[in-house]
């Protein structure tokens, strides 16, 4: 069920995006991939607050006594979050806007995505810490096809930028109402995002997701917008890349919870992880080497033949990245604090060399290459530490 769900949600995705690069031009394509940028920062942003409920929640069923389990709550920290973070993006609209060259008004609809996003976030959460993993897969699958739906009758309508934008948000609110409908008899944890263990997994996940994407949002500000509108519709097809590690997180996120204390199965599961995201990476390379001209004309048309010639130049850039998130899941079961310094100096090494570089293109991927090896081998380490003394302490009690 859980890979029937992802399939239709990968196809579904596709859908969307080509739908929206085939009906806008470029130009207006580079402006709505800027709207996605801020969507996605914070639907992946977002998913901290699901990785945080889905250990808190699976920690708490297996470990946790009945008076550890809170009976059901609104979800405060997703509300709060979420208002606050659409109030910052609201606020600085005017600042954005004049960065990627658009009007405030795209912001602030991108700014109203983010409490959407944290609430649905929650829900997705409870129903993957309590097992629930098809559900949440499949209520995430929902919001992609009505994605596609609601931007074919924007199309239809001839509602341009605006129809794609407010199909978008309206696809987010309806499959929101419909998860928190189906997680609404599972127990809340008492612990949420304001605990050690919550700020970690949130830097965790909102750093590396702004790292997987804020290519495209210091092209959109350094780079003519054909430039920037090209290079968007390239990483929609590499990003799929993202799918597989991200599908496995919901299947071994709680697992890795409840098995904390199995050295092997968890070895097991960090190889499964790494050796699957890795070998998705290089198939992919070698589809694009091979069709790439091709796929392009059939999916975006003749205004994007030039994207042809950065597809395998931009999959080689991801590929570290691509594989660092499959070891994300184990660094966010066990909240590392080590990997979440890891991605924060790497953000911050990002700026600087993406303000350095941009728009030569070509340094920009040399660079997001580069920052994600040394980060995937950052996390190698630290599991390898992790790994190492954790047999320390069975042999000792042995």
């Amino acid at each position: 069920m859980i890979g029937l769900a992802t399939i239709v949600g990968v196809v579904a995705t596709f859908l969307a995006q080509i739908l929206s690069a085939r009906y806008l031009a470029p130009e207006e394509f580079g402006l709505f991939a800027a709207f996605l940028v801020i969507v996605n920062v914070a639907a992946v942003g977002s998913s901290s607050l699901q990785n945080l409920v889905t250990v808190q929640t699976a920690a708490t069923l297996a470990f946790g006594d009945t008076a550890d389990r809170a009976k059901h709550r609104w979800p405060r920290d997703a509300i709060l979050i979420g208002v606050v973070g659409g109030g910052v993006i609201a606020a600085l609209s005017p600042l954005i806007a004049a960065a990627l060259d658009t009007s405030a008004a795209v912001v602030i609809a991108a700014g109203i995505s983010i409490p959407l996003t944290f609430v649905f976030a929650d829900a997705l959460g409870l129903l993957q810490g309590a097992g629930n993993v098809a559900s949440a897969v499949w209520w995430t699958t929902a919001s992609q096809i009505a994605r596609v739906v609601l931007i074919v009758v924007a199309m239809i309508l001839a509602a341009g930028v605006g129809g794609i934008v407010a199909a978008t948000l309206l696809a987010i609110g309806l499959c929101l109402a419909g998860a928190v409908w189906a997680a609404r008899r599972i127990p809340r944890p008492h612990t949420g995002v304001f605990s050690g263990q919550g700020a970690v997994i949130v830097v965790l996940t909102v750093a590396f997701a702004w790292l997987t994407t804020s290519d495209v949002f210091y092209l959109r500000a350094g780079a003519p917008e054909s430039v920037a509108g090209t290079y968007a519709a390239v990483t929609v097809l590499v990003r799929a890349g993202f799918i597989i590690p991200s599908t496995l997180s919901l299947y071994l996120l709680p697992r890795f919870v409840r098995n904390r204390e199995n050295a092997a199965l968890n070895r097991l599961g960090v190889l499964l992880t790494l050796g699957i995201s890795l070998a998705t990476s290089v198939a992919m390379i070698v589809v694009f080497a091979l069709w790439g001209p091709l796929i392009i004309a059939v999916l975006y048309g003749n205004a994007y033949a030039g994207a042809s010639a950065l597809l395998v130049p931009v999959a080689l850039a991801y590929l570290p990245w691509i594989a660092a998130q499959g070891l994300l899941i184990k660094m966010t079961s066990s909240a590392s604090r080590a990997a979440a310094v890891a991605v924060v100096v790497a953000v911050v090494a990002q700026f600087a060399l993406f303000t350095w570089v941009i728009p030569d293109v070509t340094a920009m991927l040399i660079a997001l290459g580069g920052i994600g090896f040394a980060t995937l081998c950052v996390f190698l380490l630290i599991e390898w530490y992790g790994s190492r003394t954790a047999r320390g302490a069975a042999a000792t009690v042995d």
